[in-house]
């Protein structure tokens, strides 16, 4: 499945999510800790986007930020983390994306630092299809 094309395009409009621009920035591992039930083998997609993300890079990334693009991006089947996320986003159920806050958070600060216009329109149109609204 390619990332960019799972899109709901249904009109069910759900309400924001904001609640986690007030989250403390944390390291990936803390960040996801909560999601490690939803997801087999968690701790060890987190260690592999560590080893392997672009850090040093040019954007003044931390490591736990470009972390944090470099696993959403990772494919490794019907629960890789995107999938598991916008799922999350796309349900009525608004609770839910609590745990999720942590993840957000760390990830959204990432995508600020990077600057590039591809990304941030990628990221933006994922999140606004799964009724992510900054």
């Amino acid at each position: 499945m390619n990332r960019f094309a799972a899109v709901d395009c249904s009109f069910k409009r759900l309400p924001p999510v904001y609640g986690f621009y007030s989250e403390q920035l944390v390291s990936i591992d803390r960040a996801l800790q909560p999601i490690e039930s939803k997801i087999k083998e968690l701790s060890r997609y987190v260690q592999i986007a560590k080893q392997y993300c672009n850090y040093p890079g040019d954007h003044g990334l931390s490591k736990d930020q470009a972390a944090s693009i470099y696993i959403y991006s990772m494919e490794w089947g019907e629960t890789s983390l995107y999938l598991v996320l916008n799922a999350a986003l796309r349900s009525e159920n608004r609770q839910g994306l609590i745990i999720w806050f942590p993840y957000l958070k760390l990830f959204d600060t990432a995508l600020v630092l990077v600057h590039h216009p591809f990304v941030l329109l990628n990221s933006f149109l994922v999140m606004r299809k799964a009724r992510l609204y900054f």
